[in-house]
């Protein structure tokens, strides 16, 4: 079983977590695994297409083609796999202007059509794509929960620190929330609040550690946070995203505080295994609740833990994976 995968960038992060780390288990499968950026230049992208004639199955990672490049690749693709966790069907509002675009739907809407198969990150998007087809798969981002360990200590140290962890195109959220981390800084002189990224903010009445991500660290820098936190806003774009710095952080054993929005409701049952807060006032209220409570934060990241075990680790969802590639070459 041969099966190409197809990304735009292979070191973006959506890459590295929905792709290569799933390879190792798909070779021990006996899948036969190959892995290409897609050319930007038509003549280039069309030479490419037809190298995949070899290919039992083409694996689409994310990228929506204009209808001439969807054509060559559906004529040479024996089946195509189309899987997305972002909402690529419309514009990424921090860019400016309104994120609805009809050219993307259009071409959301005829790969999702056309596509043998088709994978989505969270229920929000298996919602649009179903729209235009029924037997969509949900498989959400996993993570290796070996490499991913738990904490070791709970205890208060020196500082607590509370946690976040993302990119440039993310950090809006926490940046909308400046407010909330100098009231928590005025209530808890303590306190820090680090960033692990690659941009980053001040606060007034916080201390905001920087540290630039690396993967050789990521695991160190988790483990460094009490408590880990997900804002986000109500709208369209963001529930599209699908919780994984958030399942990052329970899969170490953290405490988290998340916005309701999106699969972030479907990870965290609050006040169980992570707790949700809407307002700026219940921001503060349930990461006060955190900080004063060591022995909350021990129970919800004990309890976080296992809910990624159960349900977003990579051993639980590889075969998943493995299973309809299968399937679909078989159609």
């Amino acid at each position: 079983m041969k099966v190409a995968f197809l990304t735009t960038r292979i070191e973006k992060p959506s890459s590295r977590q929905r792709i290569l780390q799933y390879i190792p288990y798909l070779k021990k499968e006996g899948f036969s695994v190959a892995l290409f950026t897609i050319p930007s230049g038509f003549i280039e992208r069309y030479r490419f297409f037809k190298t995949l004639e070899g290919f039992d199955l083409v694996f689409l990672h994310r990228k929506l083609f204009s209808l001439p490049d969807w054509k060559v690749l559906r004529k040479t693709a024996r089946k195509v796999v189309f899987d997305f966790d972002d909402a690529v069907m419309l514009k990424d509002p921090s860019a400016g202007g309104n994120p609805e675009s009809r050219r993307r739907l259009k071409r959301f809407e005829r790969t999702v059509r056309e596509a043998d198969s088709v994978i989505c990150g969270n229920s929000y998007l298996k919602g649009w794509a179903e729209r235009y087809r029924k037997g969509v798969e949900v498989i959400p981002t996993p993570v290796d929960t070996k490499r991913y360990t738990p904490k070791t200590s709970y205890q208060k140290a020196e500082h607590i620190t509370i946690g976040w962890i993302g990119s440039a195109s993310t950090l809006v959220y926490m940046e909308n929330m400046l407010s909330i981390w100098d009231e928590i800084g005025s209530r808890f002189p303590g306190i820090r609040l680090k960033i692990v990224a690659d941009r980053f903010f001040d606060c007034n009445r916080i201390v905001v550690v920087k540290k630039h991500w690396t993967y050789r660290e990521e695991i160190d820098d988790l483990h460094s946070f009490d408590i880990g936190v997900m804002p986000l806003t109500d709208d369209p774009w963001s529930k599209g995203k699908c919780a994984f710095k958030l399942i990052q952080y329970m899969a170490v054993g953290l405490p988290a505080v998340a916005s309701p929005v999106g699969m972030n409701r479907e990870v965290i049952k609050d006040g169980f295994n992570g707790l949700l807060a809407t307002t700026p006032a219940e921001w503060v209220e349930k990461l006060t609740m955190l900080i004063e409570n060591r022995k909350m934060r021990e129970t919800l990241g004990r309890r976080a833990r296992e809910t990624v075990m159960e349900r977003y680790s990579l051993e639980v969802n590889a075969p998943r994976l493995a299973e309809l590639l299968k399937k679909t070459i078989r159609m």
